[in-house]
């Protein structure tokens, strides 16, 4: 009995720091490093515990900050439930945030300062940007970005991690403002400036659309970078083809399907990096 008692609270906090997305998160940092030139079977592990505590931080932040808009959209989280204290989230952020940047610190004063700036960032998103819609959109998409290049700094040749991290940018930024629409109703309790809150579902929809199709066409510019069939097979696969499937399906219905279709949106995002990381290693 007591240990079921600690297997749900284990998962409460896991759900806390969302586990899958810090994991994301550190694929991101090792794609960044194997395309900048590094050897795959020797990973930066610093870096990838660096960027995915970075990330548990700021996401328990956002809950924290979210508990009102959260009640509305998504009354499942360990916050809105009680099942997770607000005490306990925010030493759990405190804590993430400072072992993350130590852990930056640890590998150089570089990786250290990028992990602070980060962290900074996450911070001001969560308590300042997120609400003003369009700003916030970007600021993630830019730390999704910022991963990417993490990694590529403890690459030798650094540059070479730029080109997949604007594909991630564009990526989680169609993303974003997608997720408008899924949140549409708590961020208007909350007062959220959302494009979905303020010019209508219909103008985030197109936004995303516009976005997500940039990358698509996008999709074949790393062949002149040197990315051979192992990219090009996965970005097709794994990337054009549910982006316009998920862009199609969501269009009928926005507000209705919008939940499905940005979690079904990861499996591209996923896809994108491994793309990048078997085609940078191959």
């Amino acid at each position: 009995m007591a240990e079921s008692v600690y297997c749900v609270a284990l998962l409460d906090w896991l759900k806390l720091a969302r586990v899958g997305n810090c994991l994301a998160i550190a694929l991101g940092v090792l794609t960044g490093y194997v395309s900048g030139g590094g050897h795959a079977l020797e990973p930066p592990w610093l870096l990838m515990a660096s960027a995915a505590l970075v990330a548990a931080g700021g996401n328990a932040l956002n809950d924290l900050m979210d508990v009102e808009a959260d009640r509305v959209s998504k009354p499942w989280r360990p916050l809105v439930r009680g099942s997770v204290s607000k005490r306990g989230a925010l030493a759990f952020s405190v804590v993430s945030f400072a072992s993350g940047v130590a852990l930056g610190f640890s590998h150089s004063p570089l990786t250290g300062f990028i992990a602070l700036l980060a962290s900074l960032l996450v911070a001001l998103y969560d308590v300042a940007l997120k609400a003003l819609g369009v700003p916030g959109n970007v600021a993630i998409a830019l730390l999704s970005a910022l991963n990417v290049v993490y990694g590529g700094v403890a690459a030798p040749s650094s540059a070479r991690s730029l080109l997949p991290a604007l594909f991630a940018f564009l990526l989680i930024l169609g993303r974003e403002f997608m997720k408008g629409l899924e949140d549409v109703h708590g961020d208007l309790r909350a007062g959220y400036r959302t494009l979905a809150s303020t010019r209508g579902p219909r103008a985030a929809l197109t936004a995303s659309a516009l976005t997500l199709m940039l990358v698509v066409a996008l999709s074949p510019l790393p062949v002149l970078f040197g990315y051979g069939l192992p990219y090009i097979a996965l970005a097709v696969v794994g990337v054009d083809v549910p982006v316009l499937l998920i862009l199609l399906y969501v269009s009928e219905e926005p507000l209705r399907r919008a939940w499905r279709a940005t979690r079904v949106l990861k499996l591209p995002i996923i896809a994108g990096l491994l793309a990048f990381l078997v085609g940078g290693w191959g």
